[in-house]
C-alpha cells in the first residue's frame, strides 16, 4: 500500500481572490511541466478547435490558467507561498527530471529574509516559490525595524 505524505490539493470551486493567466504555445507541454512542479489539473476548458484553457492548482488560492496563445518570454512572474514545502528538495527533484521543459534556479536566500525557488516554464513565464527564512528570525525582526510603512509584524 502506498501512503501519500503530501497534503491533498483542494479541488473545490470557490471565488478566487487572485490568479495568474499564462499564455503558452503548447498546452500539453506546459501542463506536463506544471504537473512536474507540483500543480494538478483542475479543469480543461474546450474551445472550437480543442482545449483552449487549462486550470491548474497547487494549493488553495494558488491557481494558474494556461491559455493557448503566443507567449512573450518573461512577461509574467508570480510569487507563491511555499508553505511547508522543502524548496531544496523540490529543486533537487526537478533537477533529476530528465524531460523537464523549463528551468529551475535556486533556492536562493534574498535580502528580505526569504528563500526563493524560481521556476521558468517553456514559454518564459516564471513562478517563484517563496518561504520565510525562519532560522534568521532575529535578524529579520531587526531588519524589519528599518522598513518604513504602516504594517504590523
Amino acid at each position: 500500500m502506498t501512503v501519500s505524505t503530501e497534503a491533498a490539493i483542494d479541488r473545490s470551486i470557490y471565488p478566487m481572490p487572485m490568479f495568474a493567466s499564462f499564455l503558452v504555445r503548447d498546452l500539453e507541454v506546459s501542463e506536463r511541466f506544471y504537473h512536474q512542479v507540483g500543480f494538478i489539473t483542475l479543469a480543461s476548458i474546450p474551445g472550437p478547435t480543442g482545449v483552449q484553457l487549462i486550470h491548474l492548482r497547487r494549493e488553495k488560492y494558488q491557481d494558474v490558467l494556461l491559455v493557448q496563445g503566443e507567449a512573450v518570454d518573461g512577461s509574467v512572474t508570480v510569487s507563491l507561498a511555499a508553505g511547508a514545502e522543502d524548496l531544496a528538495a523540490r529543486a533537487d527533484a526537478l533537477a533529476g527530471t530528465a524531460d523537464l521543459a523549463g528551468t529551475v534556479e535556486g533556492p536562493t536566500d534574498t535580502p528580505w529574509f526569504t528563500t526563493d525557488l524560481t521556476i521558468t516554464d517553456p514559454d518564459g513565464n516564471r513562478i517563484i516559490l517563496t518561504a520565510p527564512r525562519t532560522a534568521d528570525h532575529a535578524a529579520a525582526a531587526e531588519w524589519l525595524e528599518s522598513a518604513r510603512g504602516e504594517f504590523r509584524s
